[in-house]
């Protein structure tokens, strides 16, 4: 607000008195909040100077009555050039170097300089910095700096502190430099020109030594405590210039680049406001860590502060509380960060699609405790006690590895070249010729499925189930490699589904029901001889032989006559016959003699593995309740009958198995499991697929080849690095922007919680198709740290969302009409809208609160209680056509 007042005083002033190229104005507000005002214009010329500033005053009055004036100048362009005054020079922000330049400026926004933003090179330079001294700001320094060489970084740590410096001593630097930065800014202050310089860059920085570290870590210390170095410090100042145009830190930075190519300058700043601390944040940083101690005092000093540094653009700001006495009361240390967060502006990716659904991801605040072994540490760091400063440090390398990025993806041909070579296969296990060992992705919840006991697996169309189905029959060999020995004796068979082709279809499942009814059959008994069959079919056992074996033969008759490859009526009927007649219990016999004898002296068992229940049932009637009540009855009484070798895998809906009603469901509590793919695994599926790309394959091994070599063992975040890669770290500029991994993966989650790896393919896929619609317009600025950019991830969105919501209209073709109704209705539905739209086109289910809970439950809205409305999940809200506007 305060910006804005400034630029329409000023354009009122022009308009009014600026109508050709020799009349200005020139407004500035001094730092004690002044207005000082410059105006030449034809307009003063038959006026005297109090008629002038009479004028002047009633429009300052009517514009701005809040504001006191300071000098006025008001003159006719002739006077003006009598006088020799000239407009001023737009000021630069380029020049600015004290905190009084910054004051001005930041007082002044309406004559800044719009200069392009300065690109981001490497190294990096972090400063440390506190308003008050006894925050742990040295300490922090010391544990950050250790980490980031373990990680494999070069690392400079330079000692600005000049009045109480201690960084060297903090590190027990041995051997100590003969000299330090203070002799090395001195001697170049006062060098005569033409004269070389005796203290060299590498006289002033030592190496501390890190066992097992990757990276290396060297220290810049301020200097060698004595009374010359006090008399040195008191007579250097920090903004001066030297080598023509060069200030001291300038030419320190770029000696010690030249020396050593680190990846990172961290700085421990002088505290409070003056000249070192202003070099330290304004001239040299591109990142400041603010340390505060959560009170009032240091509030207050820090706010100040963000005022002026707001009006840098190229300067991020974090904030580390420290030390915390009591981390398990956070209310304070949030109120605080939350008012700062309000204070920093925000920088924006205007390419981006920004709404009221992409929120800011403003971080939790970075805490470090009060840690009584560090207070009394004599030398730093305290290893033990590295974990504390993690958080610091994943800041820092984030805004390093984008610039390491944006290093690699310059070249604008390779970059298309990676971009037109990247294909997105989704995993199809129904197929034996795709590679699964390269796609199928194992997530956190497979050694629940691999265990014997488990025989009900629930989960969401697309989420997986049939994956699996398919993994164990298809490929076989594959499937136990990941199953790590666990199933090295066991058989898999197709009970149902579509790996085999002779099975029953819906229409025969009907006539099935009708007739079971008819003849007092039970679903259970069907199953049970429908096994017995496919037993058969696979040669897993032959009927017992002699006397033992003749009961058995009518079973062997039927079988025989059946044919192995097609589902006729002969196989309706011979399935009937044993499930409706006395024939069922020698069915039951069998079956325990062929597990008795065939399978539990060697140990093997039997998988049963069910598929597409779903769609071979109707949902209308009771077809399905009774057919698949029967299924769970058989598992029931195969295992009160310890048939222990045999074990049923059966795939299902979720929202079906809720809906099921059946005597003991409560059996099957524990042996479930609800397929969920939680971030990482969904992330890891993300990178398995854009590492089909062997041109991609090889930019990941450059920049994080262990993600590559253990996928399934990598962390999060090293996962995250590699896929920075693809599609950059943030979606928009600024430290508060949302994470794009975070973004993609809540993206592609419904209101259950449940995400759709099925859709990650067409998202990737829609997203490399719209960015290589950018290709060769250079009217669109291409980003040089990803190779997808929001808009395109986007756009993949909306193609992603298309499919997902075509896929829940098959699901559920009852409520199509419902979901065609939510094209232009906003994403976020009041329940009078909802209600009104269930009266219009679902009333097939008879109670609201029943179609919302169903909707719920599938996971397409959820209910926000802060609101009082639903919100319906950002996977539909494009595919349906709906109104993004006021869904957060």
């Amino acid at each position: 607000m305060q910006e804005n007042w400034q630029f329409l005083l000023k354009q009122e002033i022009v308009n009014q008195y600026v109508h050709n190229s020799q009349e200005w104005v020139d407004i500035n507000i001094s730092t004690s909040g002044l207005l000082n005002l410059t105006i030449v214009s034809n307009a003063f010329l038959s006026l005297s100077i109090p008629q002038r500033k009479e004028q002047i005053f009633n429009l300052l009055k009517s514009q701005v009555p809040h504001l006191s004036p300071g000098f006025l100048s008001l003159y006719t362009p002739q006077e003006a050039d009598s006088l020799n005054i000239s407009p001023p020079e737009i000021s630069d922000i380029t020049l600015i170097q004290t905190w009084q330049d910054l004051a001005i400026q930041a007082a002044n926004p309406q004559n800044q300089l719009n200069l392009p933003q300065r690109q981001p090179s490497l190294p990096r330079t972090v400063t440390f910095y506190s308003f008050k001294g006894g925050v742990g700001r040295t300490t922090a320094l010391t544990h950050v700096a250790w980490i980031l060489a373990l990680r494999g970084r070069k690392v400079v740590a330079v000692d600005l502190d000049l009045e109480a410096p201690g960084l060297s001593t903090a590190f027990n630097l041995n051997p100590q430099p003969k000299y330090g930065i203070v002799d090395y800014f001195y001697e170049r202050s006062y060098l005569p020109e033409g004269v070389d310089p005796s203290i060299l860059i590498t006289h002033i920085f030592g190496e501390v030594r890190i066992p097992n570290a990757t990276g290396r870590l060297f220290v810049v210390p301020a200097g060698c405590l004595s009374l010359d170095y006090i008399s040195k410090v008191d007579d250097l100042h920090a903004n001066t210039v030297i080598d023509g145009n060069e200030n001291l830190w300038s030419v320190f930075k770029r000696e010690i680049y030249e020396q050593l190519k680190p990846d990172v300058i961290l700085i421990d700043s002088r505290t409070g406001i003056n000249q070192w601390g202003a070099l330290s944040l304004i001239q040299a940083a591109d990142e400041a860590i603010i340390f505060l101690f959560p009170n009032e005092q240091n509030k207050q000093g820090i706010k100040l502060l963000l005022n002026s540094l707001n009006t840098l653009e190229n300067l991020s700001i974090n904030f580390v509380f420290s030390p915390v006495p009591d981390v398990t009361k956070p209310d304070k240390v949030n109120e605080i960060y939350q008012s700062f967060v309000n204070e920093i502006k925000i920088a924006t990716d205007e390419e981006s699609e920004i709404d009221d659904n992409d929120q800011l991801e403003i971080p939790e605040p970075l805490v470090i405790p009060y840690l009584t072994t560090i207070s009394l540490a004599d030398y730093y760091p305290v290893s033990s006690f590295l974990d504390y400063y993690n958080k610091i440090v994943n800041l820092i390398d984030e805004e390093t590895d984008e610039i390491e990025r944006t290093n690699i993806l310059t070249n604008s041909e390779t970059r298309w070249k990676i971009i037109e070579s990247l294909h997105f296969p989704e995993v199809n296990a129904a197929d034996q010729r795709q590679d699964l060992s390269l796609l199928f992705q194992r997530t956190n919840d497979f050694d629940k499925f691999l265990d014997h006991a488990t025989c009900l697996i629930r989960g969401r169309k697309g989420t997986g189930k049939t994956a699996l189905y398919w993994l164990f029959l298809k490929h076989e060999n594959f499937a136990k490699k990941l199953a790590r020995g666990r199933l090295d004796n066991t058989i898999f068979i197709s009970a149902h589904g579509r790996f085999k082709e002779s099975r029953p279809s819906r229409d025969d499942f009907q006539i099935i029901h009708q007739r079971l009814q008819e003849n007092s059959g039970t679903w259970e008994a069907f199953w049970r001889a429908y096994l017995l069959l496919r037993c058969y079919q696979e040669n897993l056992f032959t009927f017992p032989k002699g006397k033992k074996g003749e009961k058995f033969t009518p079973i062997k008759s039927l079988f025989n006559n059946l044919h192995p490859e097609l589902w006729q009526a002969e196989n309706t009927n011979a399935l009937l016959e044993l499930s409706t007649s006395e024939l069922r219990l020698i069915v039951k016999d069998a079956i325990n003699i062929i597990v008795h004898e065939e399978y539990k002296n060697k140990s093997q068992k039997i998988w049963f593995l069910y598929d597409d229940l779903d769609e071979d049932f109707s949902e209308a009637g009771e077809v399905r309740q009774s057919a698949l009540s029967g299924l769970f009855q058989l598992v029931q009484s195969c295992d009160a009958n310890r048939l222990t070798e045999i074990r049923f895998k059966i795939f299902l809906r979720e929202d079906i198995w809720n809906r099921l009603i059946f005597d003991n469901k409560s059996h099957f509590t524990g042996r479930d499991l609800i397929l969920q793919w939680n971030r990482v695994d969904f992330l890891r599926l993300a990178l398995r697929q854009v590492i089909q790309s062997p041109d991609f394959k090889n930019l990941v091994d450059r920049f994080s080849p262990i993600a590559v070599e253990s996928i399934d063992q990598a962390s999060e975040e090293i996962i995250d690095k590699a896929l920075e890669l693809l599609w950059g770290s943030r979606r928009r500029k600024g430290d508060k922007a949302k994470y794009v991994s975070r973004w993609v993966h809540a993206r592609l989650t419904d209101s259950s919680g449940t995400t759709f790896p099925r859709s990650l393919s067409i998202l990737l896929a829609g997203a490399k198709e719209q960015e290589l619609s950018y290709q060769g317009k250079s009217s669109i600025q291409t980003p040089t740290d990803r190779l997808l950019r929001s808009k395109s991830l986007e756009i993949g969105l909306q193609k992603a969302s298309k499919q997902r919501c075509d896929e829940i209209k098959e699901e559920y073709p009852h409520l199509t009409r419902f979901f065609d109704s939510l094209k232009q209705q906003s994403a976020f539905l009041a329940k009078e809208e909802l209600s009104t739209l269930w009266e219009k086109s679902a009333q097939n289910i008879a109670e609201f609160e029943e179609f919302a809970s169903f909707l719920n439950e599938i996971g397409v809205i959820a209910w926000r209680e802060r609101e009082k409305r639903y919100k319906v999940a950002d996977i539909y809200v494009y595919g349906f056509e709906m109104i993004k506007k006021g869904a957060v």
